[in-house]
């Protein structure tokens, strides 16, 4: 109830841009998905429920923010170099551990960007959902197309 007080003028809109990309932070420092899903979830749910009723909103900003959570989890996960998956990667492959997680940054952040900018950002000011998806997927495409190199 408190911190909800606390964003009650922030625009709900930008709830699950924010809650993204705080999710995906805190995945990255501690290293831990679940944990982070464990922390998040119980906090940043409840925020976007009293937004949506004080502001008179349909449910969806809350299922919005509990998939921010999740996504940026994810994320954070994936990127960190103290994940246990990132580091039963690295021992797996037989690879540099610094080397793996410096490969996967670039293309873990592109995809969070475009899933900031087209799906959480777009969706909840400019576009219907499908509009984002389309164009986070020729975003995608683009940036392959320009900076991927054949193997």
């Amino acid at each position: 109830v408190y911190l909800a007080g606390l964003v009650h003028d922030a625009p709900p809109a930008l709830l699950p841009a924010a809650v993204f990309l705080l999710s995906g932070a805190v995945a990255f420092c501690t290293g831990s998905s679940w944990a982070t899903m464990g922390l998040l979830v119980p906090v940043a749910v409840p925020i976007a429920h009293a937004m949506v009723e004080t502001h008179h909103m349909t449910p969806a900003l809350t299922l919005a923010v509990a998939g921010s959570v999740l996504d940026g989890a994810i994320f954070g996960d994936h990127c960190s170099p103290i994940s246990d998956t990132t580091v039963m990667s690295t021992i797996a492959s037989g690879s540099d551990h610094l080397d793996h997680v410096r490969t996967q940054i670039p293309y873990a952040v592109t995809t969070m960007a475009c899933a900031a900018l087209f799906g959480y950002l777009g969706t909840t000011f400019l576009y219907p959902v499908w509009v984002g998806l389309l164009l986070g997927f020729a975003t995608i495409a683009t940036i392959l197309s320009v900076f991927g190199q054949r193997i």
